[in-house]
């Protein structure tokens, strides 16, 4: 996975160099994206934010996963300071998934999905919008917080292969909100440029490789 790096960092630096003032802090989806995720970063700055919501978003991501992979979740147990699961299977996709998948975010999407057959999406875009970008916000934080501690989810894979997966993931959740928004008519022409760099990158190394085995 390490040659996704390069063409997902340059990606990310490439599309924020096309922004400009005026199409961040103008009221499209992007800008408030940036805007709730600025006020979640005040916001985790100001308050203390309970551990319980992150233990329970934890443990039900990997319950989740373990549903996905075909697996029976025996037991969930939450806690205020930990939490786990007991199934009858794990893989690397169960241990590592809740870095991976932003729970916060992709529930309040369900909603939003729910509430357009409701209430025209004009009217509360702004709350849906700065709401996703909080909770993106919130999963980015913990996520990087975690990385910084011992936790039997990253030791059972291996810490190397844990934070280049989790790395990988999140930067690609990174870029594909950069290229989705602001404009999502031309999320296809860039998706495939950036198709068209990471398979370069992997050309690269494997010239590389080819090279350095011929000696």
């Amino acid at each position: 996975m390490l040659p996704l790096f390069p063409p997902l960092v340059m990606g990310i630096w490439k599309r924020a160099a096309e922004f400009n003032a005026r199409l961040i802090f103008l009221e499209n989806p992007l800008g408030l994206c940036l805007g709730g995720f600025v006020f979640w970063t005040f916001f985790a700055l100001l308050f203390r934010f309970p551990t319980r919501i992150y233990v329970m978003a934890h443990e039900f991501t990997h319950a989740l996963f373990v549903k996905l992979c075909g697996g029976k979740v025996k037991k969930i147990s939450v806690r205020s300071d930990r939490g786990f699961i007991l199934s009858d299977r794990t893989n690397f996709l169960i241990a590592l998934a809740p870095y991976l998948f932003p729970f916060y975010a992709v529930i309040w999407s369900l909603l939003g999905l729910l509430t357009i057959f409701l209430l025209p999406f004009s009217r509360w875009q702004v709350v849906f919008w700065v709401g996703f970008g909080f909770c993106l916000g919130y999963h980015w934080t913990m996520t990087a917080r975690m990385l910084t501690t011992r936790q039997s989810d990253f030791s059972s894979q291996g810490y190397f292969f844990s934070f280049v997966l989790i790395i990988s993931v999140n930067l690609f959740l990174l870029l594909f909100i950069l290229l989705l928004l602001p404009h999502p008519h031309e999320f296809p022409h860039r998706i495939s440029g950036m198709a068209i760099d990471t398979l370069r990158s992997y050309q690269r190394v494997l010239q590389f490789l080819y090279s350095y085995f011929r000696r």
